[in-house]
């Protein structure tokens, strides 16, 4: 990794590392089905006959009662698509109601990607997978049940590898082909449908060629076992250059690397969930809807044969931002600091002009320890627009991550 740059640092580890320090998302439900005993009038049920468009949530002026009362009530028919492109959604042990998420929700998904692996090189060409007692067979089939055309594809990180780790399977056809051939073995003994594989951003964008030959190499061996072979890439542009809008630095990941991978990876697990910023910035949104498109469009310009193997990368987590708007002061927040924070603010839509964001949020009031901080999390209608522009682009999308977001946004998928 790029350690010498800090923002960008961030979004190489996001997927894993900065959500650890939250609460566990079970405190966030709504009032479950009723004890016994208790009368039938009392209860708060999970489902409704309406969508959340038909209820008339999905506005650019929401209420703070409304989304108290209503965030875990969703549509009955769980089932139902309303995005037609494929959708990837992550699913971590950091945040178990995502693991119930997916299976209540497992129609709307192509793909399901737990974060239960990773792959170590143990010595000169031995390689081990760790995290198979994680692997819930039950839950696979929960999520799979009836007609349900959804793949689960678990998450792949390359752990703790050092420089000379990568070296030798570089250097080495044998070495990497038996690499290959320990990632293969695991998931058909598992009966797993494929893999995602997350190892791009621990090199920092270094040694580009050297990864290509380990993707393609990678995805070929999962193809001749009847696999599918997905790819996490870190976007295309960092952060803006000197604070000069929509003109971004060019990131790790680029053009070039998609046109040479795109014929043999199934898909790119897109990391447009996380904006990296360059300086102190005070409201600070998570991934403003100007750099998504200018990433998908700097990938894949009009006319890509391959643009719809992108997954647009959505964020169901937030972040508090501090009024210095000094990142080392920022927090994450999931759907339970999210609600506990909410009461008694007005949302504020960020849209037009320059920094045409897309996202709402709001600034603390009350006294405490967060006075005078900015909330910025998603709602249904900053995923409502970026699931219009994903099928305006052709994309589909992936969900960072299901276990951190609100039950009602799946009515959205």
């Amino acid at each position: 990794m790029n350690l010498s740059d800090v923002s960008w640092f961030k979004i190489c580890v996001c997927s894993f590392a900065v959500f650890i320090v939250c609460t566990s998302i079970g405190e966030i439900q709504a009032a479950g089905p009723p004890k016994k005993g208790e009368k039938k009038n009392k209860k708060k049920t999970y489902e409704s006959a309406k969508t959340v468009v038909d209820r008339r949530l999905v506005t650019m002026s929401p209420r703070y009662k409304d989304i108290i009362k209503e965030h875990g009530i969703y549509y009955s028919k769980v089932d139902d698509k309303n995005f037609a492109g494929s959708v990837l959604g992550y699913v971590t042990p950091w945040y178990n109601h995502g693991y119930d998420v997916a299976k209540i929700f497992g129609g709307k998904f192509s793909l399901i990607s737990p974060v239960w692996l990773q792959v170590k090189r143990q010595g000169n060409n031995v390689f081990v997978v760790n995290g198979g007692h994680d692997i819930d067979k039950g839950w696979v089939q929960d999520v799979k049940k009836g007609q349900r055309d959804v793949k689960v594809v678990p998450r792949l990180l390359f752990d703790g590898w050092s420089r000379g780790d990568y070296k030798a399977v570089f250097n080495s056809e044998d070495v990497l082909q038996n690499l290959a051939k320990t990632i293969v073995n695991f998931y058909k003994k598992h009966k797993l449908d494929g893999v995602v594989l997350e190892v791009w951003s621990q090199l920092g964008g270094q040694l580009r060629e050297n990864l290509h030959h380990l993707v393609i190499d990678l995805c070929d061996a999962m193809h001749t076992a009847k696999k599918l072979c997905i790819l996490v890439v870190p976007p295309p542009f960092r952060g803006p250059k000197s604070g000069a809008p929509l003109d971004y630095m060019k990131g790790m990941f680029g053009k070039a690397d998609f046109d040479m991978l795109a014929p043999v990876v199934d898909a790119f697990s897109l990391m447009t969930y996380d904006y990296p910023r360059t300086s102190p910035e005070i409201g600070y949104p998570n991934a403003p809807y100007p750099w998504v498109k200018a990433c998908i469009l700097e990938l894949a310009p009009d006319g890509s044969e391959y643009r719809s193997k992108i997954l647009l990368g959505l964020n169901f987590y937030g972040y508090l931002q501090p009024p210095d708007g000094i990142e080392a002061h920022q927090e994450p927040v999931v759907a339970s600091k999210y609600l506990e924070l909410l009461p008694k603010h007005e949302l504020v839509w960020s849209a037009g002009g320059v920094a045409d964001n897309q996202e709402h949020y709001f600034t603390i009031k009350n006294k405490g320890p967060y006075n005078g901080y900015t909330v910025w999390y998603p709602t249904l209608k900053s995923i409502q627009v970026r699931l219009e522009l994903a099928a305006e682009l052709g994309t589909g999308i992936s969900i960072w991550e299901l276990g951190q977001g609100l039950d009602y946004f799946y009515d959205l998928l």
